[in-house]
């Protein structure tokens, strides 16, 4: 046991003045004799006995009440570890780690939960020592330590904190009470102590957790928890367009997950969505206490090019930052595609299917080329490329093919009467697909399609019911080689033959018929799927479905860009009044843009000069939707040292005087003092006829 104030020990010496008071006034008298009072004298012994033992007892008793009250005020502790090594004057490094994640920003019933933070971070610094070393760890997704070196210098941490606010970015406990230790390790003073001041919820937490605690048995570690553990979130964690085949005028489809991480049942919740700024669609949505619910909803979008929308929960909860998604769709205003090959039907009638007016004013814009012709295009002014019973290709052919699949595009490829099996056959099975071997005539009747996969986004939008059967006859078609291929069908007839087969390579994808709408090879070209087929296919394959999603990211999230611009390489991220310069490399296929993470959510424009090249969105991480404390004991003391957690209304300076010290006795010794003077008061009051003449001298 120790004291704090232990100059007061020399008070100890005030115990003497009852025990002089006694002596003082002990009272001696001359013995005189009186005959008749000699019967009372042997009863007067006997009471004068009790009368000692009191008088000793009381003078025991203040005694033992001077010395319990001196001891109270010099605060004695039993001593802890860290007084034991320290000592009580000991500097003290002190490393506070602070979350600033977005779900800091849940309301609370005093404010936010970080303003919550902000309090309590004061009320700490506060009750540090005056010779205190101290730091800050920002908990962001990659801790910021401030300042570079410990300071004493408290104004300026105090300052840090109150003008500090909340990221719209994710945090890592791990990672920042990590870095403490490091900053710990290289101070040289014997005590070290963590402050965490978190909400400690979820999303504070990565998603692989360390082995083994991070602090030593040496560090105290305190926890401050912010924020109640009873609230009710219900938030957004994504939203994509899932159509893949987007054209004018048709309905696309969105999904959106709604996450539950209340304590509570979420039931009709308003679900609307909007596309550049107008409200297209409308649900309602029930979501049960932990549970993640995925939804699709259809709308018509009314313009066309590249549309920033939004999906929001109408109504607002605890943590409103996630409730609202933001998400790309881009419909294209018209389909440039090339169609080469042979000056035959196969490939007149394909272009006629793909553009019916033959005049340009189709959604799908075409122009014819022979295969010569192809070669010396410019493929990125194209969308898709269909090659369409096409002679032999130069040897640069395979190489431009995987580039442009590369780029996200996709090529469609169709036999005929003058397609050239062995000059076609290495290329495409170095794209992934099953290579041509032989014309294999079917006779009469023919063969037909058995099994058509209605669901691939290829008849998306083509029939409101399921049709039994939409099969053409074909008297011609290749057959296929039996070695590796990567390819699914799409078509198949009787016996598992394939008519249409697809495969993907890097972001594009090729479709393959094996067959061809040559009169002499089928009666594909007179069919009523002709035309949605080729139709969709070249909007398939052009890759708008799904394509916003890659301009689509989330905080702290970069991303890398394949952008078909082969001239330019400089670009500008715009952002309000904010820009950034990006330099773009050159690739096989385009240029590659690498976006870097970005710190803020909201519509960004990628602009080149004062073109805009594409919009992007950035919303929050779909982990800060996860805003319930984490209360496991098992994940809490991962972080390692002697931890004491601090509650809300705890007296903050008491808690680390006994952690730096050690518990207080004071209130002990004055409770005792007082019990002493209530016990001296009672046994003082002398009833009268206990009153005894003071014996003679």
């Amino acid at each position: 046991m120790t004291f704090l104030n232990s100059a007061l020990l020399a008070a100890l010496s005030l115990g003497l003045i009852p025990i002089l008071i006694h002596l003082l006034n002990r009272q001696r008298f001359k013995q005189v004799d009186f005959p008749t009072l000699r019967f009372l004298q042997e009863m007067q012994r006997q009471k004068m006995r009790r009368v000692r033992v009191r008088q000793w007892i009381l003078l025991a008793l203040r005694t033992l009440a001077v010395l319990a009250l001196v001891l109270a005020m010099a605060r004695p502790v039993l001593r802890s570890e860290a007084s034991l090594i320290g000592g009580g004057d000991t500097r003290t490094s002190v490393v506070l780690v602070l979350d600033r994640s977005a779900s800091m920003s849940t309301e609370s019933a005093g404010g936010t939960r970080y303003r919550e933070l902000q309090v309590r971070a004061q009320e700490l610094i506060q009750s540090l020592g005056s010779n205190d070393e101290i730091q800050i760890v920002w908990a962001d997704a990659t801790p910021q330590v401030f300042p570079d070196s410990p300071t004493q210098h408290r104004a300026l941490i105090r300052e840090a904190i109150e003008v500090s606010t909340v990221t719209e970015a994710s945090g890592s406990l791990t990672d920042a009470v990590g870095i403490a230790r490091s900053l710990l390790g290289k101070s040289q003073n014997l005590l070290k102590e963590v402050y965490v001041l978190s909400d400690f919820s979820g999303s504070a937490w990565p998603e692989k957790l360390p082995d083994i605690p991070i602090l030593p048995d040496d560090v105290r570690l305190y926890l401050v928890k912010l924020g109640s553990s009873n609230l009710q979130n219900v938030g957004l964690t994504s939203a994509e367009i899932t159509s893949r085949l987007i054209a004018p005028g048709r309905p696309v489809e969105l999904s959106f997950t709604v996450v539950n991480s209340g304590t509570d049942d979420s039931n009709d919740r308003i679900v609307s969505v909007y596309l550049d700024g107008k409200r297209v669609a409308q649900t309602r949505v029930s979501v049960r206490a932990g549970e993640s619910r995925t939804e699709q909803i259809r709308f018509v979008p009314e313009s066309v090019g590249d549309l920033v929308g939004y999906v929001r929960l109408e109504d607002t909860d605890a943590f409103a930052d996630d409730d609202v998604r933001r998400y790309v769709l881009r419909v294209p205003a018209r389909l440039n595609t090339a169609i080469a090959g042979a000056d035959g039907p196969a490939r007149r009638l394909t272009a006629l299917a793909l553009d019916p007016s033959g005049r340009g004013e189709s959604f799908v814009h075409t122009l014819e080329l022979t295969s010569q012709q192809l070669e010396s295009e410019d493929w990125s002014a194209f969308d898709a490329i269909f090659i369409v019973d096409a002679p032999a290709f130069s040897g640069s052919f395979s190489e431009r093919t995987r580039a442009y699949l590369q780029s996200g595009r996709g090529i469609f490829i169709a036999g005929g009467p003058n397609f050239d099996i062995r000059a076609h056959a290495s290329w495409i099975q170095e794209l992934g697909l099953p290579a041509p071997v032989n014309v294999e005539s079917l006779g009469d009747p023919g063969a037909r399609w058995n099994k058509v996969d209605l669901d691939h986004p290829l008849f998306e939008g083509v029939f409101q019911e399921k049709p039994a059967d939409v099969s053409p006859d074909f008297q011609t078609m290749f057959s296929l080689s039996k070695g590796t291929s990567t390819a699914s069908s799409v078509i198949e007839g009787a016996g598992g033959t394939q008519f249409m087969v697809e495969v993907t390579q890097g972001r594009g994808r090729a479709l393959f018929l094996t067959s061809s709408p040559d009169p002499q090879w089928s009666t594909l070209y007179r069919a009523g799927i002709f035309s949605p087929l080729m139709t969709g296919s070249a909007a398939y394959l052009a890759g708008f479905g799904g394509a916003g999603a890659q301009y689509s990211l989330s905080i702290g999230e970069g991303s890398e860009l394949i952008l078909r611009n082969t001239v330019q390489l400089q670009y500008d991220l715009v952002k309000d009044a904010n820009s950034e310069r990006l330099t773009a490399a050159p690739v096989t296929g385009g240029q590659l843009l690498k976006l870097p993470p970005l710190s803020s959510t909201g519509d960004y424009l990628l602009k080149q000069d004062a073109r805009i090249v594409r919009p992007i969105v950035v919303n929050i991480s779909a982990r800060e939707s996860n805003i319930t404390p984490v209360t496991e004991d098992e994940t809490l003391a991962l972080l390692g040292g002697q931890q004491m957690t601090l509650s809300e209304g705890q007296n903050v300076q008491t808690a680390i005087r006994e952690g730096r010290y050690g518990r207080e006795l004071w209130k002990i010794f004055l409770f005792l003092a007082l019990g002493l003077l209530i016990a001296e008061m009672l046994i003082a009051r002398t009833p009268k006829r206990d009153v005894l003449v003071p014996e003679p001298a």
